[in-house]
């Protein structure tokens, strides 16, 4: 009974914390265009909280595993998300770079130390697939956040109450969680070929920076530059990031049932593919791309999470440095991708909409990342 609270609680609350996350970037990125903010301003927010949440990852895992509770630490994660979120219907535009920089820290508390959770609860066999259901989750979280953008659209102190209230009942699911408990690792693994960590690493970064153009660049593109406007992109990105779970947990299943590298090599294929087609003017294929663009993004997330966890001796700071590279990446892309879809905006080459350049080069980097990664000499189950 005890182990099914807590596959319960780690189900629940990426769902019911991803909603919040999800909904209150839906309100400020929207609110502050309609504010007369370029898309490069806004992605300034998104990228000051990945820096703060990546700055800070390593060194709390590093805490978790020095012996620091992962309990208390989730709890005042989700605890300083929810009383920031008050804040934010007073605060100006300058200062709310500060509180999402803050908003980063509380971040790195909550959902890096929930991932190593995760790992600690789970069965061996059944890891990969343990960690993309919790990641299934968070997805399906996002995709409520878009849905409740919509039902409160225009009304921001709701949907700010509707974000503090979800942090908050994320902290209520927490309380099963304080049964799990470090495990002893009996066999310490390091990857053989130092080579290989520096390319999973970058390969995280480029993932991150991928992963996070999903957000106001793809919001923006889609509802400004291919015309669907606020309401129908939102909806649209609420089928398509939960057609993406399915996606998520296959990728799961694949790096349990084959390899770990077996997946990444499917999903650089998928990246590449997808950048293609977003970039070409026509909204079916944009639409076509957007959908793969959510599977890979989504699916790589636990399989590099599962394969660094596995792998290392020390979970909370592998873990850490696996999101410090990720949030770095996710830190550089929204602010080149928003000042080159301002600047790019009205250029076409062809067929090609030159504002979502973004999505094809770094599409391109991490297909090439990847096999120079498999190029390595290591058998890695």
């Amino acid at each position: 009974m005890e182990k099914w609270k807590i596959y319960s609680s780690l189900l629940i609350i990426p769902v019911v914390g991803g909603t919040a996350s999800q909904l209150l970037r839906l309100v400020l990125a929207f609110t502050l265009r309609d504010l007369g903010l370029t898309v490069f301003e806004i992605t300034i927010l998104s990228s000051t909280f990945m820096l703060a949440r990546g700055l800070s990852a390593p060194f709390i895992g590093k805490l978790a595993d020095k012996g620091w509770r992962r309990f208390l630490i989730m709890f005042l994660g989700f605890l300083g998300l929810a009383l920031d979120s008050f804040l934010y219907l007073i605060v100006p535009y300058p200062w709310l770079i500060g509180l999402r920089a803050l908003d980063g820290i509380y971040g790195a508390m909550a959902w890096t130390t929930m991932q190593a959770v995760v790992h600690l609860a789970s069965p061996v066999k059944f890891r990969g697939r343990i960690m993309s259901s919790y990641f299934m989750m968070g997805g399906i979280g996002g995709s409520v956040g878009y849905i409740f953008y919509n039902y409160l659209l225009g009304n921001v102190y709701h949907a700010i109450i509707t974000v503090v209230a979800f942090y908050l009942l994320s902290i209520i699911f927490l309380v099963p969680l304080r049964k799990v408990k470090n495990k002893e690792i009996k066999k310490k693994i390091k990857l053989k070929n130092e080579n290989m960590d520096v390319s999973l690493y970058t390969l995280n970064f480029f993932y991150g920076m991928f992963l996070s153009l999903g957000s106001e660049v793809l919001w923006f593109y889609l509802a400004e530059g291919m015309g669907f406007g606020k309401y129908t992109t939102t909806f649209i990105l609420f089928i398509f990031t939960l057609v993406a779970i399915f996606g998520t947990f296959l990728m799961g299943h694949i790096s349990d049932k084959k390899s770990y590298l077996y997946a990444i090599k499917l999903l650089s294929i998928l990246s590449l593919l997808s950048s293609i087609l977003i970039i070409i003017d026509y909204r079916a294929i944009v639409l076509a791309g957007t959908l793969i663009f959510y599977i890979t993004g989504r699916g790589f997330m636990p399989v590099a999470r599962s394969f660094a966890a596995s792998k290392t001796r020390s979970l909370g700071t592998s873990l850490g440095l696996v999101n410090m590279s990720s949030n770095i990446g996710s830190v550089i892309a929204p602010l080149i991708g928003g000042f080159l879809y301002d600047y790019l905006h009205s250029y076409h080459i062809l067929f090609f909409n030159m504002s979502a350049i973004i999505f094809l080069i770094i599409g391109v980097v991490i297909f090439i990342n990847t096999f120079i990664m498999l190029s390595k000499k290591n058998k890695i189950p």
